[in-house]
């Protein structure tokens, strides 16, 4: 019995490791000629509002320093992407697949 508990929960915490996580946008009564036009205006709006703005960053003390760049606009051109694709009537949904 101890065994057969041992072998369920080992399969259960891999099979954790082997899930993914999926973001979709939905719409009723769309197709996908439907999705990729808001998709294309979405990303084109966003893009245009806020640009890839890449800055170097240097963090740590004077002996150990890290440097390295990042988009500081990522988050606000995600943001107005998302707003701009629920304007348009799509919804985002959040689905795990094995």
């Amino acid at each position: 019995m101890k065994n057969k508990f041992t072998l369920l929960v080992t399969v259960l915490l891999l099979s954790g490791c082997t899930t993914q996580w999926v973001t979709q946008w939905v719409k009723n009564s769309a197709n996908a000629e439907d999705f990729t036009i808001s998709k294309a205006a979405c990303e084109v709006l966003s893009e245009e509002k806020f640009p890839v703005k890449n800055e170097k960053y240097i963090s740590g003390k004077r002996l150990e320093t890290q440097s390295y760049v990042m988009d500081v606009n990522a988050d606000s051109r995600q943001a107005l992407f998302k707003q701009c694709m629920k304007l348009r009537g799509w919804t985002s949904e959040t689905k795990w697949f094995q």
